[in-house]
């Protein structure tokens, strides 16, 4: 057979190829969609394969169950903020300037992705049915695990943070103070008579945890603050 005849079907191979990952995504994308809008329990296969323009067959030949579409998009989910943290390179920064960085960044990436915020409510409120069983999600946050406490065992050796301080923690706070006030933000709207989705209340939120954090750190160094500045 000439190169000719055999550069044909490679040609077709490719475009077949590029269709499926191209469909997959696809249903991905809307899973995403469905399962952030409506959780696990009320999600539905109809909507997605709608959504996502094919047909059921097509979405179970991809992803096989419905259960295994969930795992693959909260799993999803979870890769794309690990990789983002990985950029940062917080490991390489003074103990406090890559916590606070962290928190930037982790307040940025959940105000910018609420179907992200969404997911992990859903899953909550499950007790965690599928992260729990995901080695997957486990394996992702070694990396982050390793930068907060590379941080923090520095941060400790050079008297800027306390001695005993725990890493998770740590992340818990910035979590939490990046988190609470988008999961209930309509609840705490209607309780002050503000809006705290306003993108100027939301500047200034960024600017109040910051402070909150490095005044945390700061006032249990055994170094003050003026110290470390000289």
């Amino acid at each position: 057979m000439s190169t000719a005849e055999t550069a044909v079907p490679r040609a077709a191979k490719r475009v077949v190829r590029r269709d499926a990952e191209a469909t997959r995504q696809k249903i991905f994308n809307a899973a995403s969609i469905e399962f952030s809008r409506a959780g696990y329990s009320g999600a539905r296969i109809e909507r997605i394969a709608a959504l996502a323009k094919c047909n059921i067959r097509m979405l179970y030949h991809h992803y096989g169950s419905k259960q295994e579409l969930y795992r693959a998009v909260l799993e999803g989910a979870y890769a794309d903020i690990r990789e983002k943290e990985k950029m940062l390179k917080i490991e390489k920064l003074d103990p406090i300037d890559g916590l606070v960085r962290l928190l930037e960044f982790t307040f940025e990436h959940f105000a910018d992705h609420p179907q992200f915020i969404a997911l992990l409510a859903n899953e909550n409120l499950m007790h965690g049915r599928f992260v729990l069983k995901s080695k997957r999600v486990t394996e992702m946050t070694s990396n982050l695990r390793s930068a907060i406490e590379s941080l923090v065992k520095r941060g400790c050796a050079a008297g800027v943070l306390p001695k005993g301080i725990d890493p998770i923690q740590v992340y818990a706070t910035i979590a939490a103070l990046s988190w609470f006030h988008l999961s209930n933000a309509y609840t705490l709207s209607a309780m002050f008579g503000r809006d705290l989705t306003d993108a100027k209340w939301l500047r200034k939120r960024r600017a109040h945890v910051r402070s909150v954090l490095v005044a945390y750190l700061a006032s249990h160094s055994s170094t003050s603050v003026a110290e470390r500045a000289s």
